[in-house]
């Protein structure tokens, strides 16, 4: 039976995060070699930066083209054929996990590996990532394990500082 909504996210534990890049690998190959994961630079440490799926998703309230649109699951996703690249969605996303080389080059953006996750597995991030950096939980346990939601809130396109 398919769910109503997808309600699980990825979760990152920047103490575990030792920066081998794998979730980045596992989501490029998995996509048909697109480069879906984007990294913050923190000038100290480098650590991989997911959509968030918002509940509301201001890349989708800001997209005049219909590109940007959350599916029947509300998982956020971007029509590639409807993209005009105009970068609306990027300037909309307040955690800066869309970029301007992502949009013109045509990348598609995260999608929870869906199909995955209606198959009852992780995405592919997280299965691959061999520290244990990388979950995939319900919202509401984010907080009590004091852990952040991929791509914290953001001023302009560092993901990493608060506002």
């Amino acid at each position: 039976m398919k769910p109503e909504t997808i309600e699980k996210r990825v979760i990152l534990d920047m103490d575990l995060c030792v920066e081998c890049r794998s979730c980045g690998s596992a989501c490029f190959y998995g996509h048909k070699n697109q480069p879906i994961i984007n990294y913050a630079d923190t000038e100290k440490v480098k650590v991989p930066i997911i959509c968030r799926q918002c509940k509301k998703p201001a890349c989708v309230d800001s997209c005049p083209n219909d590109a940007m649109y959350q599916d029947e699951l509300t998982v956020s996703k971007r029509s590639l054929t409807k993209c005009t690249a105009c970068g609306s969605c990027v300037r909309g996303c307040p955690f800066g996990v869309l970029t301007d080389e992502m949009i013109k080059h045509a990348v598609p953006k995260c999608d929870l590996c869906e199909a995955r996750v209606l198959e009852g597995k992780e995405p592919r991030c997280v299965q691959t990532c061999p520290s244990g950096a990388l979950s995939f939980g319900e919202v509401g346990t984010v907080e009590d394990t004091k852990l952040l939601l991929l791509s914290t809130r953001t001023t302009g396109h560092h993901p990493l500082k608060r506002r």
